[in-house]
């Protein structure tokens, strides 16, 4: 009896490591992709402990913005407060504005996670904004109605859509019809992978590449389907077929490969020119935001309430 009970202890324990394996691996596979609009525009991923993971421009002043901020490993409410305090600083968000609205969506596989990683998102915000006595507050992003019908023709949310878009500028092999269909963790690791490389191509530039890469696509890709179909509706021999079909995708990806090579070259040559204006701009506003913080505690104190009734109101479209 008593060994019988040590294969069941055995057992029993093995369930739960098991188990412990397996909720693990569900919560690891859920991150949150969410973007952020002030007037610079970035994106982030988050884990579900509120970690950092990613974070990245999706337009000129974005770029501005996180010239200087390392927020990768950080813990979410500290990087929002980063973000809201490096915004005031260079000017993004205007210390004498009456009001200052910043947008925010959120997507996960985990639809739960999401909406939780969001409401956080929007709560640090409007928490950073309180702390300085400012009238400004988060609320859900709105697409505009030619993005949202876009989004409604592939069948997907916007917020989908507009992760697929960005895996398809940092990744030269997926095309948007090969994004819609990949997983939202799926994308995710591909933004994080691209990060990694470090071959991003600076906003400046973007529309150039793209419009560049597209070109290579339109020449390439139809000869790589054509020498396909010619494989399949093949009777005999294809060994030829394959060799000129293998050729061609080495070609075609060398091709690319070289196209963002030069790109991401002329993107650090930019790098020095973004710190530049990040520096600028702090020193054209230095002296309007260290005044209105030297008043900080006193403004706090009397708009504590009307701060509180402004970010009350009513939130925007979610995605």
């Amino acid at each position: 009896m008593k060994k019988l009970s040590y294969v069941f202890s055995f057992v029993l324990l093995f369930a739960v490591i098991v188990t412990i394996a397996g909720c693990s691996s569900t919560v690891s596979a859920s991150e949150a992709y969410v973007t952020i609009d002030i007037n610079p525009s970035i994106e982030l991923v988050v884990s579900p402990r509120e970690k950092v993971l990613y974070a990245n421009p999706l337009n000129e002043d974005g770029e501005v913005l996180l010239a200087n901020l390392d927020l990768i490993g950080l813990n979410l409410d500290d990087a929002i407060d980063l973000i809201i305090a490096e915004s005031i600083n260079l000017g993004f968000i205007d210390v004498d504005s009456d009001e200052t609205v910043v947008s925010v969506s959120s997507i996960c596989e985990n639809a739960e996670l999401g909406e939780t990683i969001r409401d956080r998102v929007k709560e640090n915000i409007n928490q950073a904004f309180m702390n300085r006595a400012m009238m400004g507050r988060a609320q859900d992003k709105g697409f505009t109605d030619e993005f949202i019908l876009e989004a409604e023709g592939y069948g997907v949310t916007p917020g989908f859509l507009a992760l697929a878009k960005s895996v398809t500028v940092v990744d030269d092999t997926i095309l948007l019809e090969d994004a819609l269909v990949m997983t939202q963790q799926e994308l995710v690791e591909i933004l994080k992978d691209a990060k990694q490389a470090n071959k991003e191509v600076a906003q400046a530039l973007r529309d150039e590449f793209i419009a560049a890469r597209q070109l290579l696509f339109d020449e390439y890709l139809p000869q790589i389907q054509d020498l396909e179909a010619q494989i399949l509706a093949a009777e005999g021999d294809t060994t030829e077929l394959e060799a000129q079909l293998e050729a061609l995708r080495t070609e075609f990806r060398t091709a690319v490969q070289a196209l963002r090579d030069d790109y991401h070259t002329q993107t650090e040559g930019l790098r020095q020119q973004i710190q530049t204006q990040n520096q600028l701009r702090i020193q054209e506003h230095s002296e309007a935001v260290e005044a209105f913080m030297n008043q900080m505690q006193t403004r706090r104190e009397q708009m504590q309430s009307m701060i509180e009734q402004f970010q009350g109101q009513s939130q925007g479209n979610r995605p």
